[in-house]
């Protein structure tokens, strides 16, 4: 009351549709990014879960392949016990995600989107377990392993940020922008002052480092 009285706004969570409009935002990042790797010549695009819905199916690029992956664990083994994997995928691995994933090339340039489901996230926005993390790290690892080069964008929960940090800086990612919900905002939505975007997914953009 005294902070109101002085004049100074409270910062306050953003609503559902301020989360909604910072999911669309992440969105038209992602898709910007991949309009950049396109100039750039990379003509194969993987999906992970359910992003970029709307762009799939008006794919204005008639020369790229999309290829969604569906999997919660990107179609890769992983090793036994409850050890997270570190460092690159094995060949058996990259050979059995080329048959999980059809039309996907290894030695081709791919650019690469994991943005985390909606229906994920609690009422906070942030992830409600450990799968997105574990996700993550598994497509990281996965892509690393690419001949062809790999750039991705990733939506990171605020529970998940030092684990994927990790994840990126052990299977030999160099990261390109870090942006937080509050730059999100800024850069593609009329912001509402006085918001606490803090508990909002950060967005990551990397490329692996050769």
């Amino acid at each position: 009351m005294r902070a109101a009285a002085a004049g100074r706004e409270v910062p306050h969570p953003p609503g559902g549709r301020s989360r909604r409009l910072l999911a669309a935002a992440r969105q038209r990042y992602a898709e910007d990014r991949l309009a950049d790797a396109v100039s750039a010549g990379t003509r194969q695009v993987l999906v992970f879960g359910t992003a970029l819905d709307t762009f799939i199916a008006h794919n204005p690029y008639r020369d790229v392949r999309v290829i969604r992956v569906t999997d919660r664990e990107g179609g890769i083994a992983q090793p036994p016990g409850d050890s997270e994997p570190v460092g690159r995928a094995t060949a058996r691995q990259l050979a059995e995600f080329v048959r999980f994933a059809p039309g996907f090339e290894p030695r081709d340039p791919v650019f690469a989107v994991r943005l985390d489901d909606p229906g994920r996230h609690g009422s906070a926005g942030a992830a409600t377990g450990p799968a997105c993390p574990r996700t993550t790290m598994t497509a990281l690892q996965l892509l690393a392993s690419c001949l062809g080069g790999a750039e991705i964008v990733l939506e990171v929960p605020r529970t998940g940020v030092t684990s994927v940090a990790r994840a990126v800086r052990e299977t030999g990612w160099v990261v390109q922008e870090d942006l937080s919900a509050d730059t999100l905002a800024s850069r593609y939505l009329d912001a509402t002052a006085g918001q606490d975007y803090s508990v909002e997914p950060r967005i990551v953009r990397a490329r692996v480092a050769h």
